[in-house]
């Protein structure tokens, strides 16, 4: 009944699986864990391979990275049972009912959305950025907020989705840079008119980037969505900025802005103590540069 998918890339997950593992055997009901290794290292594989030993659990090297999007349309397509739970391989499981909990819910909608928390303290001045720019905006992803704008909050991080309705909605394989594959998912279910429930069932994002890797990570975002400008219309804030920076003719100013201020900017968000509001200014204006091409 239960295919709980994890797509993974230089990550070791045995915990997170054995953990999974626990709570399905006390569903009582046929369930598989398939974790799929996007070409990680040979150290994160090497342990990753313990998963193998774990009954019902199946461990796939892949020898290519197919990337965010191909990789989790071919676990899809890999699963045999009816509901698909896809969840990233950074996640700890929080609540020892998070499984019961999806299933009590599994016919309410065909897709099911539980959301995700971040730890209580900053693990490490290294993660300052993402923990500052996460937690700062927990409080508008509520289960109650998330639910009034289902289809533009949607992340891949931790959701659930019957078999039937994945496979003729596939995440867009057209993307094969990181960023903006959930946005496009989002953006096919709401045209369709599929519906997305969203649910307080969240699981721990642990895998924070360091300020670098997400500053790089943002940098590369940024492209993905320049390139698909287009498809993301209207799913995302960014582009209606410059839809109103466009009309008032200020893409040459934020552009000229961040050109002044760029080396200076990122120093600062590279630091212990990153202002969100700078972070915001260098997405508009590295968008801006790419705009400019």
């Amino acid at each position: 009944m239960l295919s709980i998918l994890i797509p993974t890339y230089n990550q070791v997950c045995v915990r997170l699986v054995t953990d999974l593992q626990r709570q399905a055997e006390r569903l009582e009901c046929p369930y598989e864990i398939w974790v799929a290794d996007d070409a990680s290292d040979e150290v994160c594989k090497r342990e990753n391979r313990k998963i193998n030993q774990i009954p019902h659990c199946k461990y796939i090297e892949l020898k290519q990275n197919l990337g965010r999007a191909r990789i989790r349309n071919f676990l899809g397509r890999q699963a045999q049972y009816e509901y698909l739970l896809f969840m990233d391989s950074d996640a700890a499981v929080v609540n020892g009912h998070y499984l019961l909990h999806y299933m009590e819910v599994r016919r309410m909608a065909p897709v099911v959305y539980g959301g995700l928390v971040h730890p209580d303290r900053l693990p490490s001045p290294e993660v300052s950025l993402a923990y500052r720019y996460e937690k700062h905006a927990e409080p508008r992803f509520t289960m109650e907020k998330r639910n009034r704008h289902p289809y533009k909050v949607f992340r891949t991080f931790n959701f659930m989705i019957r078999r039937e309705v994945f496979l003729q909605y596939p995440f867009d394989e057209t993307i094969t840079r990181y960023g903006h594959e959930d946005t496009l998912f989002g953006k096919a279910l709401k045209d369709a008119g599929i519906k997305i429930l969203h649910i307080d069932n969240p699981l721990m994002n642990c895998g924070l980037d360091t300020n670098c890797e997400m500053l790089r990570k943002t940098e590369e975002s940024l492209q993905t969505l320049y390139l698909h400008r287009k498809k993301l219309e209207g799913s995302s804030g960014l582009l209606s900025l410059f839809a109103l920076l466009q009309r008032l003719k200020l893409v040459g100013i934020v552009r000229y802005l961040f050109g002044l201020t760029r080396s200076q900017i990122r120093r600062h968000l590279l630091s212990p103590h990153p202002n969100l509001y700078l972070f915001a200014f260098y997405k508009a204006g590295y968008y801006s540069t790419l705009f400019k091409q």
